[in-house]
């Protein structure tokens, strides 16, 4: 009468012998290495995305004219002086700075700087001319507006693109969003440039006309690119220095070529 009892028992002891084993196998996986985990639940990162922000590489699409027109570096201007070839409605003086290579224009507060002689501009033309706010901080200085103006005269101060003859004028406000603007086309746009890290420090301009358009550069960073000549014949090159210059602050101007 046990041999029944034995025979009807034992596919019950051996399915909870394998049971017993199983277990015992996946307590001695997880001890040694965690086992293998499926493949959702070790992947955070979903389709179509690369664990981090993409990068863009944008550069700088300018390119300077070949055949100078103007150049001026200040060399030839004796320490102290207004340089020959500029002029103004209020003063200026060619200095020398500590660390920085060359002579500079030291601009005058509430003061627009023009060529004597300006060239005939092309079609198409560059300019290029660097800046150094010599300040503790840029905020130091109120805007900054340079650009092109319809006719040569320093009578007034140029402040924007509606007064004084302006056409097309980018005004550098260190203090707030700096403007792009045209009184021939009526454009307007406000952007943000970080001028921060400027005190003290070389920022180099570029401007590229080709014919009704332009592109302005700082420092390699395009900040305009718009219609701001509607077929004007005569445009003139003018920087004009911020009207207020606190705390001792100063804006130098050099390195100016124009090219085409």
């Amino acid at each position: 009468m046990a041999l029944p009892f034995l025979v009807a028992a034992s596919p019950a002891a051996a399915q909870l012998g394998d049971l017993i084993g199983q277990v015992k196998r996946e307590v001695e996986r997880e001890l040694v290495g965690g086992g293998d985990a499926p493949q959702e639940a070790r992947s955070t990162t979903h389709a179509g995305e690369s664990g981090g922000r993409l990068r863009v590489n944008q550069g700088s699409s300018f390119t300077p004219g070949r055949s100078t027109l103007v150049a001026d570096d200040f060399a030839s201007a004796a320490i102290g002086s207004m340089p020959q070839g500029w002029k103004t409605n209020g003063s200026g003086s060619a200095v020398s700075v500590d660390g920085l290579a060359g002579r500079w224009l030291s601009l005058q507060s509430f003061a627009t700087y023009k060529l004597k002689q300006p060239p005939r501009l092309p079609d198409r033309f560059t300019i290029e001319f660097d800046i150094v706010v010599a300040a503790d901080s840029t905020k130091d200085l109120s805007a900054m507006p340079f650009g092109f103006t319809a006719d040569n005269s320093v009578r007034s101060y140029v402040q924007d693109a509606h007064n004084n003859a302006g056409i097309a004028v980018i005004d550098l406000n260190y203090g707030g969003s700096s403007t792009a603007s045209s009184s021939a086309t009526g454009y307007y746009h406000s952007f943000d440039f970080d001028y921060r890290p400027y005190a003290n420090r070389v920022m180099s301009v570029a401007i590229a006309v080709d014919g009704d358009m332009m592109r302005t550069y700082l420092d390699g960073k395009k900040i305009a690119d718009s219609r701001l000549f509607d077929g004007d014949p005569a445009r003139y090159f003018f920087i004009s220095a911020p009207i207020q210059m606190r705390n001792g602050a100063n804006v130098l101007f050099g390195n100016f070529r124009i090219a085409s």
